[in-house]
């Protein structure tokens, strides 16, 4: 059986159409679905019980975090495979019996991963290596990522060259639509409650990794993704909690020492502090244009 689990807060304008494409994925009915709400404000939860009596839904009454929210999922499943799917996602025809069969058939792979496009057919790069002291700064949104474009260093820790339209281990992929075998994650655990809403994802990969198992990207899965709908741009507490996350990741992970604890938490006010100095730059200059016009 596949378990999918999707965590929801405030999807009405996603999840009737991600049910929707979840349910007619499949060509059997071997499948489970598992919603968990994070105290919605909006008509998420009336959908759900009006629309889809099939789908397991758990209601929490204050917002407890995604990492919390998959994994009292997880608990609740009874898949030999699990499924972690956004609700902003739309899978294609036999995506995750796809993914399945990959993990059915290699005993050494632990997570696979679809492959992720855009509504208007385009890519979404979303493979990247393990972050390190070096190619943290040089992220997505990053700063010095928009002063000098093209870096060598982006593109490697964002594997811009990556083929995707082939099969290949990876360090780590975007959460928005991966698969993963039970027992393992019977070992290690899911997600890290520590981390609120971001990097997540990749300290889950980080552990599979060192627990021998691979992570595979799987470019004949394909799943829409809008990447991004509910966070909003420029400065904001998405990018507070993506630093936050990074902290934790680093501490976690590879600072043995206070005073490696001491540089990382300064790198990470220096990386918030420029953050939003180029925001707000940004937005005057945005401002100015406007008037201009």
């Amino acid at each position: 059986m596949i378990s999918v689990i999707i965590v929801t807060f405030n999807s009405e304008n996603f999840i009737r159409s991600c049910i929707k494409s979840v349910i007619s994925s499949f060509k059997r009915e071997n499948y489970e679905i598992i919603v968990v709400d994070n105290c919605s404000n909006d008509n998420t939860v009336k959908i759900l019980y009006e629309e889809f009596k099939q789908v397991r839904l758990i209601r929490f009454t204050k917002n407890k975090g995604f990492a919390y929210a998959n994994n009292v999922a997880f608990e609740r499943s009874k898949g030999e495979y699990i499924t972690l799917l956004n609700p902003d996602t739309i899978v294609t025809e036999g995506s995750l019996e796809k993914m399945a069969e990959c993990l059915s058939k290699n005993d050494d792979v632990g997570m696979v991963g679809a492959k992720l496009k855009n509504f208007d057919g385009s890519l979404q790069l979303s493979c990247r290596r393990f972050p390190n002291y070096l190619n943290v700064f040089f992220g997505r949104k990053s700063v010095l990522r928009n002063i000098f474009p093209g870096n060598p260093i982006s593109k490697d820790f964002m594997l811009e060259n990556l083929d995707y339209d082939k099969l290949q281990d990876v360090d780590w992929m975007m959460g928005a639509a991966v698969m993963l075998k039970r027992d393992l994650v019977e070992k290690i655990g899911l997600f890290d409650e520590d981390y609120k809403l971001f990097v997540e994802d990749t300290d889950l990969c980080f552990r599979i990794r060192k627990a021998g198992k691979r992570v595979v990207f799987l470019p004949d899965a394909v799943v829409f993704h809008y990447h991004g709908a509910s966070v909003k741009e420029g400065f904001s507490k998405a990018q507070v909690y993506h630093n936050i996350g990074m902290f934790n990741f680093f501490k976690k992970n590879f600072i043995r020492t206070p005073i490696m604890k001491s540089l990382l938490y300064c790198g990470i006010i220096v990386r918030l502090y420029f953050v939003f100095l180029f925001s707000l730059l940004e937005r005057v200059f945005s401002y100015i244009y406007r008037k201009e016009i």
